[in-house]
């Protein structure tokens, strides 16, 4: 039996659908996922005073025990961070409560904190001993940029192998997961943010879609859009060609650390898609889409 909701988390809006053999089993997963994602929110929310992650952030060279889960998304983060050269970093919370402010008042930050915080970010680091983690710096640590794929990724991982659940479908606003235990699929939408054109992802199963992009979160300031994605190197919103990207792949974690990535690094990232195999879509500020290689079978 098929049962579905929609509900408000992390600042989006998500949609919930799960098919399983009975009604009572569908309602149950259902809450079960919402409580989950709201669980991680308060854990992993870099503004709220009260959350693992903003206590974190408040304790410069002090050990710190955290549970598995945030461990994990911090080890897996901070690797990643390094893997990318910084085109997605662990450490964007060195610039998040300047460009938050920023973006919800639409004001340029004076350069002179940006240059101050650049220097922050350039020594900041993270030790691991055990479960115990020790940021080098105070509010260092942001998680945005792959929360919503290592949650999704999270729950595919605890309810696929129920013997009840036959499907499961999240969209947590910009990442979505596709999830089947049979030979069902999924055609899954992207909309083209400057054409307003539909982008079908056809027969997608077991396959996390993760979009990101400038159209939202920004404003404009003498005709330059300033927006979420920071350029580490920058403390600035990136200069990327895209407007979006949206990476496919197996790993929602993975997906959604390199949509931030890719449109940090620009044309570029096209070529390492089609050598490395990775599935993505880009679309340029003008509008124009460019596939890799590997998404051009799916779409």
């Amino acid at each position: 039996m098929e049962s579905h909701q929609y509900f408000c988390s992390m600042n989006s809006v998500m949609y919930v659908c799960v098919d399983c053999d009975k009604s009572s089993q569908a309602k149950d997963l259902i809450f079960q996922i919402i409580k989950t994602i709201g669980r991680f929110e308060r854990k992993w929310n870099c503004f709220d005073k009260k959350s693992t992650i903003s206590k974190l952030n408040r304790r410069k060279e002090r050990w710190s025990f955290v549970e598995k889960p945030t461990l994990e998304v911090l080890k897996k983060s901070y690797e990643y961070s390094n893997e990318s050269g910084g085109n997605y970093s662990l450490f964007s919370g060195v610039y998040a409560y300047l460009w938050k402010e920023a973006i919800i008042n639409e004001s340029i930050p004076p350069s002179e904190g940006i240059k101050r915080l650049m220097e922050k970010q350039k020594k900041a680091d993270l030790s691991f001993k055990w479960r115990f983690v020790k940021p080098n710096d105070s509010n260092l640590i942001d998680l945005g940029g792959c929360a919503k794929g290592f949650i999704a990724q999270y729950i595919k991982n605890k309810y696929e192998n129920l013997s009840y659940v036959r499907s499961i479908y999240l969209n947590l606003g910009g990442n979505i997961l596709v999830y089947s235990n049979n030979d069902s699929t999924k055609d899954i939408k992207i909309i083209n943010p400057v054409t307003s054109q539909d982008i079908w992802l056809k027969n997608q199963k077991n396959t996390s879609v993760v979009t990101s992009g400038d159209y939202i979160q920004n404003f404009k300031r003498y005709g330059k859009l300033y927006h979420h994605i920071i350029d580490m190197n920058t403390g600035y919103p990136a200069e990327s060609p895209f407007c979006s990207v949206t990476v496919i792949g197996d790993d929602g974690f993975l997906c959604d650390c390199r949509a931030t990535d890719f449109y940090v690094r620009g044309d570029e990232a096209i070529e390492e898609c089609n050598k490395n195999n990775i599935a993505a879509i880009f679309i340029y500020k003008n509008g124009e889409v460019i596939a890799s290689r590997p998404a051009e079978a799916i779409i």
